[in-house]
């Protein structure tokens, strides 16, 4: 019994313990499964925040639709909504581009191939492309197999590709295609790249070029320059350099090339150069000839005076310098005049050309021969004293003594030379010349056909220039100066309408000396300004007392020297006299000469600045200078006076025929006043009054005479003269009335011409619209010309289509409809023709089309069009709430997003007050920010419930910013609402979560 006891017992405590076994071996289970089970549920949460939270789109994709989508797929996708998602088809979402590739690689994956990433052209929920970079992969989901893609938005980077792209073949376009050189240099001077501008330039192909060394191109002359322009342009951090450099071209030639140079910068360091040259060897050619031409007779070829004032300055300058003589050789021909009245011009010319070609015989290569003008030749001895100088005046006159042969005659001529050496004569250019000039004089009264020396000794029948200087500085102190008058004559009317002052010495000694005599030295030694202002002064204080005698209608004409014009006091100066004698400036006419104009700039300045004051400006001796007729037209001057050159010779020459006819017509053209002095015939003054010249003077009428001379009595005798010598009276009338009306023609015609529009004339002949006028710039834009529409009909110019479009607006014109208008387009110009008709007893005898360009309003018009279609398509298309608002609050405009959001549509919020749908509970706020905005024109943020059609409430985010006029002030305020309504619900559950 007790060992059965004992067993039971033993028994008892191996089931008890057995039991406490398994008790713990459970107890220890749970918990082996719980920390597993918490260990999944960590596992899960971080790999679906890793799925929920990657910055890369997430699908799932089973079944042929879509079972799940991260949130940055639904970002990427521009879904608001999973729900809206899910259930999808890809093949829905994915642009028709990208469908076909992409259902092949689905079918790939699925078979369990490898799929490299892909990009991809989709379209999102809202309507826009994008395009998605991804890659897939087959997973389980849900217990069942399925697609897992990861894609990422590279839109912008395609977008920046492409733009690249753009902008590598545009500059490759503009590298290959560039009418310049365009190349590229390595460090060491190499090219590394050439267009093919290269080779039309230099004549070397880009493969030729290619690797070679700069050096090997450049003219030799220029080569140390290049290399320090190439190193200038990569040292330090590069520079870019402009320079000009001649080049080899490939044929043998040498070509001028202007070179931009330009460093390539990369990560701020100069990794080589950028080259732009362009062909300016014709340019360079043009200057050389224009060059040569502004420095050379246009006849001889010789150098001219501009040269030798600047070759004899430097001469000068070399004599100090070395102590060395120089010698001024004025040459003048003798009975010259005759043979060119004689044989004509066309001899003489040939002449001046023969006789230069043996004067450069006669001298030596370190010699210089100049054309001074005309017949006169100046020769500059280098090195050379007294005996010299008189040995080649000997040479000269015995090369000049042979025989011309010319045109099968044999023309003689002789040189009358003065020599003037430095320094005994002078020692400045003027001096010298002026000098030599002086004493080819004496040699012309010794006898012609000889030379002499400058003496500073008084000959019996000379005044010496240096003694005639201080007289003038005498005569200024003892008043020996007169003013004699010549009057100028109104060939219309045959009355005087004014005088030319012209100066006269009255020498105690030596009587009357001219001006011709006196006035080169005063030019020279300065005296010309004081005895100009004398002159001023003394004709305008006479031209007032005539004025006060009742001569009103008289000007007074003074000469301005060439000294007194390039003071920079001169406006000053005769602002002063007209303020000092009370004459008003209509009544003065300055006189310029041509060769006063040649510093271009300065003289439209002070010419400028002369005519504020009110006065009258001539250019003398008009036709014997050299100036410009580009330049005459931008002179702000009234009246051309014919040199009397070339009225002496009419009916003598032809040619000056042409010159004076040509100067009216012209100076008329420019609406120019034109005077012709020096008439001392009845025939001159027949020929001046045939072609309208305005005015005249000369001995016919009167030489200049004493103030004194001026009487009743001395105007009728002039008066008389015209009426009696002249044309009559009728005629003359007649004759300036036809060049009235011509001129009114012309004047229209230039004006049709110059306007920016066009005017088009028609008339009807048998049945078809003749068109008989066409004028204007517009026509030339057309790419069309007045001989392409006049006496033609619209088809025989225009295509038929636009020919029988215009063709019904022709008739209504014609038939007599006033305001017809119709726009067309040619040659990518738009315009506006309207047509107007022309009656004549009732019936219409032409129309008249004035057409105007409005190509730059249809192009804003077509902006326009296209801006506003641009932001209404925004607009329609925003899941935002887009509201314009007056100052009071009321709703202007509101954004069809309205509708789809909020369920009314937009109209149902224009005019509303904007509280009228806001939560109770956020009105005043609202109206707070709303007055807020305003006042301080700065943008507010705030949140507010709206109302729906549902009678629900949305939560937005509104920011509301003032719009402001050109004065600041704010005009209304425009609100763009953001939904947070489906954030907040979220938000919401994942609290309660």
């Amino acid at each position: 019994m007790g060992t059965v006891a004992l067993l039971c017992v033993l028994f008892s405590l191996i089931i008890i313990i057995g039991c406490f076994y398994v008790c713990w071996r459970i107890l220890t289970q749970q918990k082996e499964r719980k920390q597993t089970e918490a260990k999944l549920m960590e596992s899960e949460d971080r790999y679906r925040s890793l799925v929920e939270l990657s910055p890369k789109g997430i699908l799932v994709y089973q079944d042929h639709k879509i079972a799940y989508a991260n949130s940055a797929a639904l970002s990427l996708l521009k879904s608001t909504d999973e729900h809206v998602l899910i259930g999808k088809s890809l093949l829905d979402l994915v642009h028709p581009e990208s469908k076909e590739e992409l259902i092949t690689n689905l079918q790939k994956v699925l078979n369990g191939e490898l799929v490299a990433l892909h990009e991809y052209k989709f379209n999102t929920m809202n309507g826009e492309t994008i395009f998605i970079e991804a890659v897939g992969s087959t997973v389980m989901f849900n217990g069942k197999p399925a697609l897992m893609a990861i894609g990422s938005d590279i839109t912008e980077k395609k977008n920046l590709q492409e733009q690249l792209n753009i902008n590598e073949q545009r500059y490759k376009s503009l590298f290959e295609y560039h009418s310049d050189a365009v190349y590229s240099f390595d460090l060491n001077g190499k090219f590394t790249s050439a267009n093919k501008a290269c080779e039309t330039i230099s004549g070397y192909s880009p493969d030729e070029l290619l690797y070679k060394h700069f050096t090997d191109f450049i003219y030799v002359d220029d080569l140390q320059k290049t290399i320090d322009i190439f190193a200038s342009t990569y040292k330090n951090g590069g520079s870019p350099q402009n320079h000009n450099i001649r080049l080899n071209h490939k044929k043998g030639y040498m070509i001028h090339l202007n070179v931009t140079s330009v460093p390539i910068i990369v990560n701020e360091q100069v990794v080589g150069i950028y080259g732009i040259a362009k062909d300016i060897t014709e340019q360079i050619h043009n200057q050389e000839t224009i060059r040569h031409l502004a420095y050379h007779d246009y006849l001889t070829g010789l150098p001219n005076r501009n040269l030798l004032d600047n070759h004899l300055s430097k001469e000068l300058d070399l004599t100090v310098y070395q102590n060395r003589k120089l010698a001024v050789l004025f040459i003048d021909l003798d009975r010259f005049k005759a043979i060119n009245d004689t044989f004509g011009h066309s001899v003489g010319d040939l002449l001046l050309k023969e006789v230069a070609k043996r004067l450069k015989s006669s001298v030596l290569e370190k010699d210089l021969v100049f054309r001074q003008g005309g017949d006169e030749f100046i020769v500059i001895l280098d090195d050379a004293d007294r005996r010299i100088a008189e040995k080649v005046a000997m040479r000269i006159l015995s090369v000049l003594a042979s025989p011309f042969s010319l045109n099968q005659s044999d023309l003689f001529i002789s040189p009358s030379i003065g020599i003037s050496l430095y320094s005994e004569d002078g020692e400045s250019m003027e001096t010298l010349i002026k000098h030599a000039d002086f004493a080819m004089y004496q040699a012309k009264k010794a006898g012609k056909n000889t030379f002499r020396f400058y003496s500073n000794h008084e000959t019996v029948d000379d005044i010496n220039p240096l003694l005639m200087e201080m007289d003038l500085h005498k005569a200024i102190e003892r008043q020996e100066f007169i003013l004699h008058y010549q009057p100028k004559i109104n060939l219309k009317t045959g009355k005087v309408i004014g005088a030319e002052a012209l100066i006269r010495w009255n020498h105690p000694e030596r009587g009357m000396i001219p001006p011709s005599q006196f006035i080169p030295i005063a030019e020279e030694t300065g005296l010309i300004i004081p005895i100009g202002e004398w002159v001023l002064h003394e004709a305008c204080m006479q031209q007032k007392k005539w004025m006060e005698q009742g001569f009103s209608n008289m000007v007074i004409s003074v000469n301005l020297s060439a000294r007194q014009f390039s003071q920079c006091q001169i406006v000053q100066a005769v602002k002063k006299v007209l303020e000092e004698t009370g004459l008003e400036p209509q009544h003065l006419e300055l006189e310029i000469t041509e060769s006063m104009t040649m510093d271009i700039e300065r003289t439209i300045i002070t010419l400028q600045e002369l005519k504020k004051l009110g006065l009258l400006i001539s250019i003398d001796d008009f036709g014997t200078g050299f100036s410009s007729l580009n330049y005459l037209k931008q002179f702000p001057v009234d009246t051309l006076k014919i040199d009397q050159s070339f009225v002496r010779e009419l009916y003598n020459q032809t040619n000056d025929e042409t010159i004076v006819k040509t100067i009216i017509t012209m100076a008329h053209t420019l609406q120019l006043n034109v005077v012709a002095e020096g008439i001392e015939t009845r025939e001159q003054l027949v020929f001046l009054q045939q072609h309208l010249c305005d005015t005249a003077q000369g001995y016919f009428f009167s030489q200049p005479v004493p103030v004194k001379e001026w009487n009743e009595a001395f105007f009728s005798t002039i008066e008389e003269t015209v009426s009696k010598f002249g044309i009559s009276q009728d005629t003359t009338k007649r004759m300036w009335m036809e060049e009235t009306v011509r001129i009114a023609r012309q004047e229209l015609q230039d004006t049709l011409q110059r306007q920016q529009g066009l005017t088009i004339k028609y008339t009807k002949i048998d049945e078809k619209f003749v068109h008989t006028l066409c004028e204007g710039t517009l026509l030339r834009r057309f790419g069309l010309l007045p001989e392409q529409i006049i006496g033609k009909e619209l088809h025989e110019f225009l295509p038929a289509k636009q020919a029988n479009e215009k063709l019904p607006f022709y008739e209504k014109a014609w038939a007599g409809e006033e305001n017809v208008t119709y726009e067309a387009k040619v040659n990518g110009i738009y315009y506006l023709a309207a047509l107007s008709p022309l009656k004549k007893c009732g019936k219409v005898v032409e129309v008249i089309v004035s057409c105007s360009d409005i190509t730059t309003l249809k192009e804003t018009e077509k902006a326009l069009r296209e801006s506003q279609e641009m932001y209404r398509l925004v607009a329609d298309n925003m899941t935002d709430l887009i509201t314009v608002f007056d100052l009071d609050g009321k709703i202007k405009y509101a954004s069809p997003s309205h509708k789809s959001v909020l369920g009314y549509p937009a109209s149902y919020y224009e005019n509303y007050s904007s509280i009228s749908n806001l939560h109770p509970e956020d009105q005043t706020f609202y109206k707070r920010t709303f007055v807020k905005t305003i006042n301080s024109k700065q943008p507010c943020i705030i949140q507010y419930r709206i109302s729906t059609h549902n009678g629900g409430w949305k939560l937005f985010e509104v920011k509301l910013t003032p719009v402001t006029d050109e004065q600041g002030k704010v005009i209304h305020v425009i609100g763009v609402a953001k939904d947070l309504t489906g954030t907040l619900q979220v938000d919401e559950e994942y609290k309660r979560g």
